[in-house]
């Protein structure tokens, strides 16, 4: 009776080792596959560049990793252009062409209402020169559209003056296809100054 007892109990043992190694043996197999996957997916993204005779690896990424980064170019891009004034009615007209490619009307209608109060007449006349550097800009892609708040100061130089200027500007962006006039894909919306005031003013003699 012991003997069979003790063969029953051995029995059940080397039943347990049995499913021990088998679980112990997916396990590792399952772990070999997701690694391997890994590795392929990883090595997928790899590219080699032949530069006079020597390979340079390159790793391509997701296009979505690098968007708020496209967002804040688009987005100072689009303020130098619109803002960089030089008394040339020529450069500021073409300027103005690039710039509201990057935008909707709401830059047209600003740059009209400029117009109109002959703010660059004024500026060419003048011989003024106006130039922007852009001091951050802070983006919101959580919700769509997003939103883009942007801090610059604008230096505005004549002969007689220089005069510094603190803006805000408020915007939305929107996902468009990518072109050559818009190569980050984006479009500003709803584009107009929060706020614009003297920080700095140097009269010349």
């Amino acid at each position: 009776m012991k003997e069979l007892l003790q063969l029953e109990k051995d029995f059940q043992r080397g039943r347990a080792l049995v499913i021990a190694a088998i679980v112990c043996s997916f396990g590792i197999s399952l772990t070999a596959i997701v690694l391997a996957f890994k590795y392929t997916d990883d090595f997928s993204k790899r590219i080699y560049l032949i530069n006079r005779g020597e390979a340079i690896e390159a790793t391509c990424g997701d296009i979505t990793d690098n968007r708020p980064a496209e967002a804040r170019y688009h987005i100072s891009r689009f303020h130098e252009l619109f803002f960089t004034v030089s008394p040339d009615p020529r450069s500021i007209g073409d300027n103005m062409k690039k710039a509201l490619f990057l935008c909707d009307e709401s830059a047209q209608k600003l740059y009209n209402n400029l117009s109109e109060q002959d703010y660059y007449r004024e500026m060419v006349q003048g011989n003024v020169t106006q130039k922007i550097r852009i001091d951050s800009v802070h983006t919101d892609m959580r919700a769509y559209p997003y939103r883009a708040i942007t801090y610059a100061t604008l230096t505005q130089d004549r002969a007689t003056a220089s005069i510094e200027r603190q803006i805000i500007t408020d915007t939305e962006l929107i996902d468009i296809n990518r072109s050559e006039n818009s190569p980050n894909g984006y479009l500003m919306r709803n584009f107009h100054i929060v706020s614009s005031k003297i920080t700095n003013q140097l009269t010349r003699y």
